[in-house]
């Protein structure tokens, strides 16, 4: 599906799911990945997985 965007349903259920596992899940708007901060935390969006240069990198992405 390049290009097209999921089901509404389908991203209200992948973010009760995201949720559910402890993590905010707020998408990247510039990219792939998805926020695995806590909910509701303050501060900056952070994708602790997508956008590491290498595997000893604490942190990949983040955004605003």
């Amino acid at each position: 599906m390049t290009g097209q965007q999921a089901p509404p349903e389908d991203a209200r259920k992948s973010l009760e799911a995201g949720r559910a596992a402890g993590y905010c899940w707020l998408g990247n708007p510039a990219g792939a990945g998805r926020c695995t901060r806590p909910p509701h935390h303050s501060g900056r969006h952070l994708d602790s997985y997508n956008g590491r240069h290498s595997p000893a990198d604490t942190s990949g992405n983040s955004w605003s």
